[in-house]
């Protein structure tokens, strides 16, 4: 059983604050080099205070050690409030790298924050090392960053967790929080030629064909200037009134091209892909499409008002196709068993 599109408000803009931040979120904090040197010296004027009763040595001893504790409070206190209020992936083609594009909320002094988004090892990522960005943050402001994703194979897909960290304010702690996001990213079949395209016929069938309408008899009054030839004679011989046979406008229509998943060859993935670079050639170009998928309800553009729409629909449609949804809506991928187009 495939998975149904979900409704889902991160294929397209920001979401509200309230679909996006969880409130679970783990907090960690360890020393740096520089705190521990920092802490070796103090645990060694504490011994020379000790042995030799020096109060003034005491005094400062105890001062470095408020000094670090209150550092840590600050970091701590800084970093927990921070709120990350908008997440959003742009759609993107399977096999390329994304973007995830994170709106944060900082009430206090907080001018930095290092940002490491962690896929989710249920997708199956190709190798790639998680990569590290900073956010330079503005105190009552919002501040955007963007955190690079690795290249996944299609399907809807969980966002990955957000890995913030800070030395704030001395640098001599490091202070991590991750931070889980609701809602998941879309991520369609690449856009490939196929090997083979449609059956000739079908393909003929399907585009440009015009249709003509309208109905050649009708009759209306005559007009001067009318044709000749288009004068009904017979009905003026039996009413005595001149009417003139006047065809309608024809309306030309053109049929949107079928992208049925039958007509292309190849592997699941290959077919896939094929259907979405003919997809999005002709919404490039205007043109009407309809595709076809097993299973599926077909989805049509005709206006060009509405490609837009059809398009996200479509590359939903071709994202979920032949995929098994978890228990939490995602679609399970068997990094084993895919076939690149």
């Amino acid at each position: 059983m495939t998975g149904e599109t979900p409704p889902s408000c991160f294929s397209v803009g920001l979401p509200p604050p309230s679909a996006v931040a969880n409130p679970a979120a783990s907090m960690t904090i360890r020393p740096r080099r520089f705190g521990l040197g920092l802490l070796a010296i103090t645990v060694a004027m504490l011994l020379a205070a000790i042995n030799y009763g020096n109060n003034l040595i005491f005094l400062l001893a105890f001062v470095v050690i408020a000094l670090m504790v209150n550092s840590a409070w600050q970091g701590w206190r800084s970093l927990k409030n921070l709120r990350v209020i908008g997440a959003h992936v742009p759609m993107r083609p399977a096999f390329e790298a994304g973007q995830l594009l994170v709106d944060f909320d900082s009430r206090l002094d907080l001018p930095a924050v290092d940002l490491t988004c962690l896929n989710p090892p249920s997708i199956g990522l190709i190798d790639t090392e998680a990569q590290t960005t900073t956010a330079v943050l503005t105190p009552g402001q919002t501040s955007r960053a963007t955190c690079p994703l690795a290249p996944a194979p299609r399907g809807y897909l969980p966002l990955p967790e957000i890995l913030l960290s800070t030395h704030y304010p001395l640098g001599l702690w490091t202070i991590r929080r991750r931070v889980s996001l609701a809602g998941g990213q879309w991520v369609h079949p690449a856009p490939v030629e196929g090997r083979q395209r449609p059956h000739e016929a079908r393909q003929a069938d399907a585009e440009g064909t015009l249709q003509s309408e309208g109905d050649p008899t009708r009759l209306r009054a005559y007009q001067p200037g009318d044709p000749f030839r288009h004068i009904v004679f017979r009905h003026f011989a039996k009413t005595g009134k001149l009417v003139s046979r006047t065809p309608e406008a024809k309306t030309s229509t053109v049929r949107p091209t079928v992208i049925n998943y039958a007509d292309f060859r190849g592997t699941r993935e290959q077919r896939l892909s094929a259907m979405t670079a003919s997809l999005l050639e002709h919404v490039d170009h205007g043109r009407p499409w309809q595709l076809i998928l097993p299973g599926k309800p077909s989805i049509e553009a005709r206006s060009e008002e509405g490609q837009r729409q059809a398009r996200r629909r479509a590359l939903q449609q071709l994202a979920r196709f032949g995929r098994r949804a978890d228990a939490d809506g995602f679609d399970r991928i068997d990094w084993t068993a895919e076939d690149h187009p």
